[in-house]
């Protein structure tokens, strides 16, 4: 455990004064003022959709700025001596451990951030009186939960075949979790791990309207425990099968 604390320590000192770690902090406050700036020109639209509407948008482009920020991240280690620094480590499982801590952390940041300044924006400067607090506690909650999966796929890919493949999966993700906000995901969605995040999002809407207004939901419990198992499952065994496939790994051939 002190190995791996003081390993994050280190990952963390490396992205300091990087692009990446500068990328967490501006898309976040970008997309929350832009969200801010278009909360009164929908006056169609129900105010608990404005909300939901943002959570999912964050659902869907949480895929592609993991693909382009753990291909970064990978890239940075080959510039840096064709990934000599963490292949020649002593615990594998440590090194790949903390860098896919260290990219989830740094996300659940961003991910607060950008909640956070929504929350602030609507009681502060929009005067909005009835927010939903836990609303937002959860969607950063099942945001989180849904894309760890994502965050490890993204570093296998990243570090198998570079930076291109991580992105261009990131862009697939985004367009699949687009797309399983419709109708066409209502039967898969579980066994997609790019629609998690938005899903999840809607499941929880549903049952904060559902509280409002007295009333159940048929089989909510049921949909959503089968979802976490699932999700829980893929995200367990894409770990396990991540932490023994670095521990044998030794760096990307010219092929690759």
């Amino acid at each position: 455990m002190l190995s791996l604390f003081r390993a994050l320590r280190a990952d963390f000192q490396k992205l300091k004064h990087t692009q990446t770690f500068w990328i967490h902090i501006v898309i976040p406050i970008a997309g929350a003022l832009l969200f801010l700036m278009c909360y009164n020109l929908f006056n169609s639209v129900k105010t608990i959709e404005k909300h939901v509407l943002y959570f999912e948008s964050l659902g869907m482009l949480f895929p592609l700025l993991i693909g382009i920020i753990c291909g970064i991240v990978v890239s940075q280690e080959e510039q840096a001596g064709q990934f000599q620094v963490l292949l020649s480590t002593k615990s594998r499982i440590t090194t790949c451990l903390s860098k896919l801590l260290t990219l989830i952390l740094i996300g659940m940041f961003s991910l607060f951030l950008a909640l956070s300044i929504v929350l602030l924006g609507l009681k502060l400067f929009l005067h909005v009186s009835n927010i939903p607090y836990s609303l937002y506690f959860q969607a950063f909650v099942w945001i989180v939960f849904g894309n760890i999966f994502i965050y490890i796929l993204s570093f296998w890919v990243s570090l198998k075949f570079g930076r291109g493949a991580s992105i261009f999966l990131g862009i697939a993700g985004m367009l699949i979790a687009a797309l399983m906000i419709t109708g066409l995901g209502d039967r898969c969605w579980m066994y997609l791990p790019w629609a998690w995040s938005v899903r999840f999002c809607d499941f929880a809407a549903l049952n904060f309207m559902a509280a409002a207004m007295h009333k159940e939901i048929p089989d909510f419990s049921y949909n959503l425990r089968k979802a976490s198992f699932i999700t829980s499952a893929y995200t367990f065994l894409i770990l396990i099968l991540q932490l023994l496939w670095f521990k044998f790994w030794e760096g990307r051939k010219c092929e690759e």
